[in-house]
Parts: C-alpha cells; structure tokens; sequence
C-alpha cells in the first residue's frame, strides 16, 4: 500500500516483484496401454502455449466487442501423426495441425478402416477446475480398425499433441478446432491393434504474488 503523497516509477522494482512470480504452464501426462491392460510406457511433457491461446486467455478476460471467445470452450485432445521433433512455433494453428496420418500410410491388408475415418480428437465434456489448475482428460485414444469408431490406425506413430476447441456436444473428431490452444511433443508412440493411450492435459495459473 502507498502511503499519501507516494508513487511508483517506471524505474521502481517494487510495482514489478509480484508479476514476476506469475506462473502459466500446460503439461501433458501420457500413458501407452497394449491390448491386454499392461502398461507400456508413460511420459510427461510441457507444452508450447501458443499465440492463439495467448490470445484466447485475453479474449476471455477482456471484452473487445468482436471476438467469439465467449461461445469456445477448450476442452479437446488431439492425436498428430506428425513427428517433427522441434518444438512447435509459437504461430502454429489449427490449419498447421496434422490431425491426418502419414500421408505414406499404406493401408495393411485386409484392414477396411480408412484414415478419414478415425477421429483423433476427444474431448472432455466437463473440464475440472481447482486452485486455478484446469485438468482436461483423463482421455483414451484406441486403435482399432472400426470405421468411425477408432481413434487411430493400428501400427500408425503418434508424435505430437493438440489442445483444442471442445465438440459442441462431446462427440469425438477427426480434426482439431480453432483456437488450437497448446501444442505438445510428446515421445514417439506406436499403438498396435487395441492399444490405447491416455492423455490428460493440465494447465496451472497458480501464482503466489496474485
């Protein structure tokens, strides 16, 4: 508190302590199940936040007469065939999200299932919320080669995350919707015929100075 007659300038360390010690971050938490409910592996990543989630946050702090804000929700995982292993561009958006599998993914024999026919994307219809901590998922991907009902082709590789808009009504999808809000690179993951993978995503806005 200032004391009458007082005033921070733009020099004065004072008016910056309490900012600095704001904390965002996403992670992703991912569990690699085989068929038979073993657990093949398990991996944490943090995310890349990006410009359109930036902008997302302060769409739904501000009102600015023009943004959509209000009507998105995020509450979708997506699944990305792509295996680029640099760390996503703070511009990349849902158009630059390869929710689509390899573009050389040759179809195996005798399987039917199609890569427009999988949905890659789920979403959590109620996003928990606690201590200003967000928690999308726990979401389960399965590969299998029912049409419009797998999330992924069995022996297809699994190299990046997307956070993006929830489905209106939960339904799962075959393509991430804007704003993609993070991006995450996750460790390569090849799911076989029934295996799954779980992902929940976790955003923290937790600060001690606020």
């Amino acid at each position: 508190v200032l004391s009458s007659g007082a005033m921070l300038t733009a020099g004065d360390s004072a008016g910056r302590a309490d900012a600095s010690v704001l904390s965002l971050y996403g992670v992703a938490t991912v569990v690699h199940t085989g068929a038979d409910g073993t657990v093949l592996g398990t991996q944490e990543a943090h995310n890349r936040l990006l410009n359109d989630g930036e902008d997302f946050i302060l769409q739904q702090v501000f009102r600015d007469g023009t943004s959509e804000a209000d009507d998105t929700q995020i509450g979708a995982i997506c699944l990305s065939a792509d295996l680029t292993d640099a760390k996503p561009v703070e511009g990349l958006d849902h158009t630059g999200f390869k929710t689509a599998h390899d573009s050389a993914y040759v179809q195996p024999e005798n399987n039917e299932i199609q890569p427009a026919q999988t949905r890659e994307c789920l979403t959590d219809i109620d996003v928990s919320m606690a201590g200003q901590v967000a928690t999308v998922g726990p979401l389960t991907f399965v590969a299998n080669d029912t049409v419009d009902a797998s999330n992924w082709i069995p022996g297809e590789t699994a190299g990046r995350i997307g956070v993006c808009k929830a489905s209106s009504t939960g339904a799962a999808a075959g393509d991430c919707v804007a704003p993609l809000f993070a991006a995450i690179n996750i460790n390569d993951v090849t799911l076989e015929e029934g295996e799954t993978l779980t992902v929940t995503y976790t955003f923290d806005m937790d600060s001690d100075g606020s």
